[in-house]
């Protein structure tokens, strides 16, 4: 059984964190240890008590000796003498000290900071230095803050609309093609109070200058106090893509979480279970959720939680812009996989000893795969998935017909209408070449791992609307198989679509629109 003990004071010397534990009786003999760990790690660091007497226990944590890296370090209480366990909580007092203090230690170009996390757990976590790790960008937060509470009664007249999409960093998901449709098609009385967040170094931040005013810069003082008096949020990712990524305690990130927000999806809902972040109950719920068909509907009131009237069957809003550009003259393959949870925060080394690794690299310089791209004249594309940035130099492929394109450097979307079939394995943007019409391959070689780690709302033996491979022996053969046959989706595959796609008339922005409206915003 597991019972609470609450942290009641923390300090910090240098690269020392000393934590005040607060004991419930006089005799109990409380051990400490702090560990970080996931499905290929485990770093265990024993605490020592430097302080001990009837009320409180103070523990010393040495950052100095800790592993960097993108970490949350949970803090286990326990004795020898007791079965039980205690949970370190932290207590509002000293959660608002962390808010406003510092309350951190940098250790070469990595920061750890203490907070709390689900249920006000205590956590140690680290992670790279960032621009917003500075002074002023604190006092920039605070001031945001403060002129938002006085100034909300006013900005709530105002009906601000606030969209956004993954880490801020991209415009080229379904958030931005929202709010392309809102600057082209709605008046300007209204147009004016919504507004897109976008980092000026990303690669579409030029592009998005025409619409001026109603893009605002990531992180700007505007960004911030939007963030705490906007009306709406609209988003295709998680509430957390809104506002700095992993930042410490903060009062910003306290308010995005009681503002209302549609969801507006990353991709289908059917090969990956997101439940336990996306859900109802979850660590980022919504207040709306968008559908693609009664199916995925059902899904999301069956498994995640939501009421009937929070599901709007609407369809993808980047979906309406899409176009069969393929060229059969000049055939283009795209290889899109997508991430693997337990290869979260892994070093450079354990990435490359991976079954992931090894797969994608072994496809993109496998010899019989290059004869066939240059018998045919093909091009194979392959684009690095967002979490992949950090790895991006392990993959290579000495060949001209094969262009390895890191996330974001080119839209999405341009890649989906230009190409002539997809190989992917469990990634959501198989959904758009489905829209499309076009044939997909479904390369899943690790599908007992991702089961077991992740798992699908669909069974990936029969639901599936493109083939299966488990092997590069079984792909290789059915991209010659689809070149032969001009790319054409097989018939099976495309009478699933009246059972996985409600609309296909380009107007899934509008009846996004209009369910919003609908609801008084």
């Amino acid at each position: 059984m597991e019972h609470s003990l609450h942290v009641t004071h923390i300090k910090i010397k240098r690269s020392q964190l000393y934590l005040t534990i607060q004991l419930p009786r006089p005799d109990m003999k409380i051990q400490a240890e702090l560990f970080y760990q996931n499905s290929s790690q485990n770093f265990r660091h024993q605490l020592r008590c430097v302080s001990k007497n009837p009320q409180n226990l103070i523990f010393q944590i040495d950052v100095s000796v800790l592993e960097p890296g993108e970490n949350d370090w949970n803090l286990r209480l326990y004795s020898d003498d007791c079965p039980d366990s205690w949970m370190p909580v932290i207590g509002s007092r000293l959660r608002m000290q962390l808010i406003l203090g510092s309350y951190s230690v940098k250790k070469d170009t990595c920061l750890f900071f203490p907070m709390g996390s689900t249920g006000h757990r205590f956590i140690l976590r680290s992670r790279p230095l960032r621009s917003y790790d500075s002074p002023l960008f604190h006092f920039k937060e605070l001031a945001a803050f403060g002129l938002g509470k006085l100034m909300n009664p006013l900005f709530k007249k105002r009906h601000i609309w606030l969209i956004y999409e993954k880490y801020c960093i991209s415009a080229q998901d379904n958030g931005f093609y929202f709010f392309q449709y809102c600057m082209k098609h709605l008046p300007a009385e209204e147009k004016k109070n919504i507004f897109f967040i976008l980092d000026k170094s990303s690669p579409q931040w030029k592009a998005t200058r025409k619409y001026r005013s109603n893009v605002i810069p990531f992180l700007s003082f505007c960004h911030l106090l939007y963030l705490m008096t906007a009306r709406l949020y609209i988003a295709s990712d998680s509430r957390l893509h809104a506002f700095a990524w992993k930042p410490m305690p903060n009062l910003i990130s306290r308010e995005i979480n009681k503002h209302d927000i549609y969801f507006l999806q990353h991709g289908v809902l059917a090969l990956k279970r997101v439940e336990n972040l996306f859900g109802a109950s979850g660590t980022s719920s919504m207040t709306y959720f968008t559908a693609s068909s009664e199916m995925e509907k059902a899904i999301i009131e069956q498994d995640f939680g939501y009421r009937p009237e929070q599901i709007p069957v609407t369809g993808l809003s980047r979906w309406d812009v899409l176009k069969d550009r393929s060229d059969l003259s000049h055939p283009s393959i795209l290889v899109m996989p997508t991430w693997r949870s337990w290869l979260e925060d892994q070093s450079d080394e354990t990435f490359r000893q991976s079954s992931y690794y090894r797969e994608y690299a072994a496809l993109l310089n496998d010899p019989k795969l290059r004869e066939f791209l240059h018998q045919t004249h093909t091009e194979l594309i392959f684009y690095i998935h967002p979490k992949l940035r950090e790895y991006i130099s392990a993959f290579h492929a000495d060949d001209p017909l094969i262009r390895l394109i890191p996330f974001g450097s080119v839209p999405l979307n341009q890649l989906i209408m230009k190409c002539s079939m997809l190989i992917t394995d469990y990634s959501s943007v198989s959904w758009d070449v489905y829209y499309l019409g076009k044939p997909i391959l479904f390369y899943q070689f690790d599908l007992d791992k991702y089961n077991e780690t992740n798992g699908s709302y669909i069974d990936m033996e029969k639901d599936l609307f493109g083939e299966r491979c488990l092997t590069r022996e079984e792909l290789l053969p059915k991209i010659h198989e689809y070149y032969e046959n001009g790319f054409k989706e097989k018939t099976a595959y495309a009478e699933m679509r009246k059972k996985y796609l409600a609309y296909h008339d380009h107007n899934n922005r509008r009846r996004t629109y209009e369910f919003i409206k609908d609801q008084g915003y």
